[in-house]
């Protein structure tokens, strides 16, 4: 059932240290190590408008205490609730919204200790007090930023941010603004936690914790928050997406505060060429098929014999930034099926090879994009399809579009589904293809979940050099 987005009533007494702004400190964002030597910027980055300075937090609730710390750009710190599958959880903070998150749950005086499950009749007290002195932490760390938007010295515009993170055949939503002044606003939608009426328990961890989680991070933070499930089908899943979704959105709003855009600085890595061809021959078809990250979508050529597909993969290229070379020929005389199908199999193939380790990429991206007679349009009657997708080497599509007519032009309608499967499975990609509005015609349609598709693997693909070199996962790898 989803809630309303009302402040949270704690149904406790809290002790702890307020929400004040601590004024402004250096920022941190020149401390990372370069661990794979130097870069050349793609492009200039303008200064910082604000920086963003340590945060502490800290709520008492009975005999629990929990106390927090955040530092942008910073390392893991200790996290400790006595419930692991929380403390998993905040960890995404440090990987994807790449903070240096603490939290340490004690009680009675006794810390509790990582990896060891503390879970019992006080577990709710334990979410909502560790909710509370994250929200503080964090509440010190965005000051600065808040302060600069009601001052004027940031647009307003700036201050609100939307992403979107798959997990598997899950994804969640989130929508942070940083300009609410006092208490937090959560609006909350994810249960059920799977099929039918949902699990109550995700191991030892109690789904219902998270809803109070979360407003007692909002309360005590002053954000703005809307947490909505989109998609999913298992539990662990849908509470990792909606972490990461929390995470990404708050990057991307400290980013839009600071005026940086990481798929414009996409800093290529050196002495790393990210670029990859593949050639392959059979009965069927012979293709030959070169893909360049780095380079110019300008010097982009398609050439299948299907028209349609061809326009289709010159948008991906055009609006993912980068050099796409196709040359295919096929059996077109039986129909279009083995053409699109081994285009788009190699078309992943070398994109997964292009992308080597991923160290360094943004990886996730959520895009949108609106197409009304083949050009982008803000009309009412346009087709909107919006992309979400993860350089996540678990392959897995879901595709919601759904063609009225059999052809669109010389391409069968229900091979752009297998093109897009194709493209996801070979690439080790999680992508989520979702149809807002049909528009007036399928090519329309289809258009827009290209351009959206290519706009979402431009983000993705993105290198942020404050990631220094190292791999945007908990597990530190995306290989194993």
């Amino acid at each position: 059932m989803a809630s309303s987005a009302a402040p949270f009533a704690a149904p406790f007494a809290v002790r702890g240290t307020p929400a004040t702004n601590p004024g402004r400190r250096p920022s941190r964002a020149g401390a990372h190590r370069r661990s794979r030597g130097s870069r050349a910027p793609r492009a200039a980055v303008a200064a910082p408008a604000v920086s963003w300075p340590d945060g502490t937090g800290r709520a008492e609730l009975g005999g629990v205490l929990a106390e927090a710390s955040v530092v942008n750009l910073g390392k893991r710190g200790e996290i400790a609730t006595g419930l692991p599958f929380l403390d998993h959880m905040i960890d995404q903070l440090t990987s994807h919204c790449q903070l240096g998150v603490s939290v340490v749950v004690s009680k009675d005086g006794v810390p509790c200790v990582p990896c060891v499950d503390a879970s019992g009749d006080d577990d709710e007290t334990v979410a909502v007090a560790a909710g509370f002195a994250l929200g503080r932490a964090l509440a010190q760390m965005l000051a600065p930023g808040i302060d600069a938007v009601a001052d004027g010295a940031v647009p307003s515009n700036a201050a609100t941010a939307e992403f979107a993170s798959p997990l598997d055949e899950a994804y969640s939503t989130c929508v942070i603004s940083l300009t609410v002044p006092g208490q937090g606003a959560l609006a909350f939608d994810l249960a059920p936690y799977g099929p039918g009426a949902g699990r109550e328990r995700i191991g030892k961890y109690r789904t219902s914790l998270t809803e109070p989680f979360w407003r007692a991070v909002v309360e005590a933070s002053g954000l703005s928050v809307s947490l909505t499930k989109r998609r999913g089908d298992n539990a662990h899943h849908i509470v990792e997406a909606t972490f990461k979704s929390f995470a990404r959105c708050l990057r991307k709003c400290m980013d839009q505060v600071e005026g940086i855009d990481v798929t414009e600085m996409n800093e290529r890595l050196d002495g790393v060429t990210r670029a990859a061809g593949k050639a392959r021959s059979t009965k069927e078809t012979t293709i030959d098929v070169r893909l360049d990250l780095d380079g110019s979508a300008a010097a982009s050529a398609v050439s299948t014999g299907i028209k349609t597909l061809d326009a289709l993969l010159g948008s991906i290229a055009n609006e993912g930034g980068v050099q796409l070379n196709v040359d295919a020929t096929g059996d077109l005389w039986i129909d279009d099926h083995h053409t699109t199908e081994d285009v788009a199999i190699t078309v992943g193939q070398v994109l997964n090879e292009s992308l080597g380790d991923k160290a360094g990429c943004n990886r996730m991206g959520r895009a949108d994009a609106s197409v009304l007679d083949g050009e982008d349009s803000a009309d009412a009657d346009a087709a909107v399809v919006e992309v979400v997708m993860d350089l996540s080497n678990r392959p897995f599509l879901a595709n919601g579009l759904e063609f009225r007519d059999e052809f669109i032009g010389d391409l069968s309608a229900e091979m752009i589904d297998h093109m897009f499967m194709s493209i996801a499975a070979n690439g080790q990609m999680t992508v989520h293809v979702v149809e807002h509005s049909k528009g007036r015609s399928d090519a329309d349609l289809a258009e827009a979940s290209a351009r959206a598709f290519g706009r979402c693997l431009r983000q993705c693909i993105a290198v942020d050099p404050r990631r220094a070199g190292q791999v945007a996962s908990s597990k530190g790898t995306l290989s194993v």
